[in-house]
């Protein structure tokens, strides 16, 4: 079976991945499968996944994090959340958290200048950016206020789509500066 699509951001096995994933199967694999393609198993970067720890009520509402690793040293991170997660605001401001609190577990041990990350809901991604020098995180929290409800987490972080060309672009983008600095300090 081959896609019928005038323009394939990725190679077909991962958009046939992505196009399946849904309810019965979640994007982890898709995910998994696309970050395999752009750090392939046979260089020095390992895809390492880590399901987030959860309580008995939130077992069918897991998390999956998938680091990219050189060696012992994280140096990139994507955190995988279901696509029907995106609209509630709770959801948004609870993956926008814990990924924060990823970066802030990782930094300590950082050996490259900059830590990037993606926050995906199914397809619809949005990029962070630490910068360990300055150990400034972007894009920057939105405070809570005691007497206005706020979007800590605005959808319009999530405005890229991996499988649309824009997106892509600046997934791919984001890869190349991550392997760059790899090359920097590891060979």
């Amino acid at each position: 079976m081959h896609l019928t699509f005038d323009c394939l951001v990725w190679p077909e096995l991962v958009m046939r991945s992505f196009f399946a994933a849904g309810y019965e199967k979640p994007f982890y694999g898709s995910w998994n499968r696309l970050l395999n393609t752009l750090f392939p198993p046979n260089t020095l970067f390992e895809v390492v996944p880590q399901v987030s720890a959860v309580t008995a009520h939130e077992a069918v509402d897991f998390v999956v994090f998938l680091f990219i690793y050189i060696n012992t040293t994280p140096v990139f991170v994507v955190e995988v959340r279901p696509p029907g997660d995106f609209s509630f605001s709770s959801k948004r401001q609870e993956a926008d958290r814990q990924l924060r609190q990823r970066f802030l577990d990782i930094s300590p041990d950082m050996e490259i200048p900059v830590l990037h990350g993606v926050s995906a809901f199914g397809t619809k991604i949005a990029f962070y950016h630490y910068d360990n020098e300055s150990r400034r995180l972007k894009p920057a929290s939105i405070a809570s206020d005691p007497y206005v409800l706020m979007d800590p987490a605005p959808k319009k972080w999530w405005h890229y789509d991996i499988l649309e060309q824009e997106g892509a672009d600046k997934f791919r983008e984001v890869v190349n500066e991550v392997k760059k600095m790899c090359e920097n300090v590891w060979t």
